[in-house]
């Protein structure tokens, strides 16, 4: 008797230390990020969606980025802001957008994944790397190092978000791959 209720106590301590350390409502997580940089006692649990998001730790090889720059780490506050400049950037980019093109660069951010790379410039702003790219099969490490390719079109864009200025700087799209034009198309000025 004593053997089965240790057995059942155990099964339920399982279960509730299990649940405690993520919690789902809906697409929503409750994720502990943290930089390389942190002591733990400065954890924030962060909310927001892990299957269209990841924070991305901070890494000096990303040069392109980095170049001159520290951690920092995001909080709550700090993610809501970049949700509404990033939708404020976006909707200022459709707008000059013809989405019947072939090549319309046009981006619904629901057909996205999203990488966050927080981190202070040489000012001292607070700064957010942003990285888009098309939700496809492929990229499987999405959630611990950026994701980059050569070309690609509108299925990739970057920006960066200013958190200490509360504004968005301007969004880059890849480009494409140069498609085969018949050489006539250049002699009559096309």
């Amino acid at each position: 008797m004593n053997k089965i209720l240790l057995l059942v106590f155990s099964i339920c301590c399982c279960i509730i230390s299990c649940k405690s350390g993520k919690e789902k409502s809906g697409k929503i997580i409750r994720s502990s990020v943290v930089d390389k940089s942190n002591s733990a006692t400065n954890r924030e649990k962060l909310s927001f969606d892990t299957t269209k998001i990841a924070i991305i730790p901070y890494d000096t090889t990303y040069y392109w980025v980095l170049k001159n720059t520290l951690p920092i780490e995001l909080k709550q506050d700090d993610l809501q802001i970049i949700d509404s400049l990033l939708s404020d950037c976006i909707q200022a980019h459709n707008i000059k957008q013809d989405a019947t093109k072939e090549f319309s660069e046009y981006i619904d951010l629901r057909k996205y994944k999203l990488q966050y790379l927080p981190f202070a410039d040489k000012k001292g702003r607070r700064m957010v790397y942003v990285n888009g790219f098309c939700d496809f099969e492929g990229f499987d490490y999405w959630k611990r190092s950026l994701v980059t390719v050569n070309d690609g079109g509108i299925c990739f864009f970057q920006v960066s978000i200013n958190l200490s200025m509360v504004k968005y700087e301007r969004l880059y799209t890849n480009g494409y791959a140069q498609k085969n034009i018949p050489s006539e198309s250049f002699q009559n000025g096309g």
